[in-house]
Formats: structure tokens, C-alpha cells, sequence
């Protein structure tokens, strides 16, 4: 006598999709936490890449300014290496300074630029003149150094060890072409992490 097949019933069924989408759900609930974990640490690395170049950049920066002052667009002679707490101007920055030239093929000669950053709106801006001495119009290119940034502080070391909020100091001699020993600068990221660098300068002053 052939026996008759045994079919699922209805609760079984019932348990069995049950099961499936308790497993279900958590295979999702996993992935979610992967792919949010993967994004978290894709945007981590790239906001510490950004952050990395920046000091690159403003370190190579300062490490060949040049005492070297300009004129500005107001014809007034402009220090070589500037600095204030509390830019007020609308093209004053909390540090600008004269560089040497970048050179694209080694041996090659390229004159000084005057470059400057500035905080405005979370970004640090770099400001770069396409000349020295600068005519009435005289505007700077501006560019994005920085973005998501809550503040920036700069002060700058003496040759005598003393720091100075702004720079050049009052009543420093040869001021116009007086070049810091360093630069520390604070950075604040809107994240909260605080970073703090001590950069140094190459060109050798006498004492202020």
C-alpha cells in the first residue's frame, strides 16, 4: 500500500515565513551596519587626506617665504610676512606671506607669488595674486584650502623664542621684511577635532 505524502500545514508554513523574515531582518540590520561603517571610515579617511595636504601645503609655504615686501592695490608698501588675529580688510588675511616661485621642470626659474589664507563661511581660503606689486584693481584668485572648518588661529614665533598674536610686532625694526622663526597654527574642525602645528621658516633674519 502506497503511503500518501505529507504535505506543511498552514502553521507550519506560518512559522517557517516567521523564521525567514526574523533571519531576514537581521541579515539587513547587519549589512545597514556594514555599509554604514564602510561610509563612516570612506569619509574619515578622506577628511584626514584633505587635512594632510592642506599643512603640506601651507608648510612647504612657509618654509620659503621670502622678505620680500609689495605694494598692495592701495599703493602702500605691504609687509613681506603679515598676520592679524582679526582680518579686517576685505582681502587681509590671517597670514599672507611672499614665496619663492613653484618651478614646474627642475633648473627652472619662476619669480616669487604672494599668497594668503583666510577663514570665511567653514573654509580656509587660499588667496593668490598673480603679481607682487599690485595695481589699483588688483584682485586675488581665490580657492577652497579647507572645507569644514570651525576656526583657524595663527601666531607667530620671534627670533628672540617670544610668540606674537599678529605679525609683524609692533614696533619690530625692519619690519617690512621680517620673517617670523615660525608659524603655529590651530586648526578647529566643524567635527571637533582640534589640531594644532608648529611650522618653521627657512629664511634666516637678524634678531627684531
Amino acid at each position: 500500500m502506497r503511503r500518501r505524502a505529507r504535505a506543511f500545514t498552514l502553521i507550519e508554513l506560518l512559522v517557517a515565513l516567521a523564521v525567514f523574515a526574523l533571519l531576514s531582518g537581521l541579515a539587513y540590520r547587519a549589512l545597514a551596519v556594514v555599509l554604514d561603517s564602510r561610509g563612516h571610515i570612506e569619509r574619515e579617511n578622506r577628511k584626514w587626506r584633505e587635512v594632510a595636504l592642506f599643512f603640506a601645503r601651507l608648510e612647504q609655504d612657509v618654509a620659503t617665504a621670502l622678505p620680500r615686501p609689495v605694494r598692495d592695490s592701495g599703493d602702500a608698501v605691504a609687509p613681506a610676512f603679515a598676520g592679524t588675529p582679526v582680518p579686517v580688510r576685505a582681502h587681509e588675511g590671517l597670514l599672507v606671506l611672499t614665496r619663492t616661485g613653484f618651478a614646474p621642470d627642475p633648473g627652472a626659474a619662476e619669480p616669487p607669488r604672494r599668497l594668503g589664507y583666510r577663514m570665511r563661511g567653514g573654509t580656509v581660503e587660499l588667496l593668490a595674486w598673480t603679481v607682487l606689486d599690485q595695481g589699483p584693481r588688483t584682485e586675488p584668485v581665490v580657492i577652497a584650502a579647507l572645507r569644514d572648518v570651525s576656526s583657524m588661529a595663527v601666531r607667530f614665533l620671534d627670533r628672540r623664542g617670544q610668540w606674537q598674536s599678529r605679525w609683524p610686532p609692533p614696533g619690530a625694526a625692519s619690519a617690512q621684511k621680517a620673517v617670523p622663526a615660525g608659524v603655529e597654527v590651530t586648526l578647529t574642525l566643524a567635527s571637533g577635532e582640534r589640531i594644532v602645528r608648529l611650522l618653521p621658516t627657512a629664511t634666516r633674519q637678524p634678531q627684531l
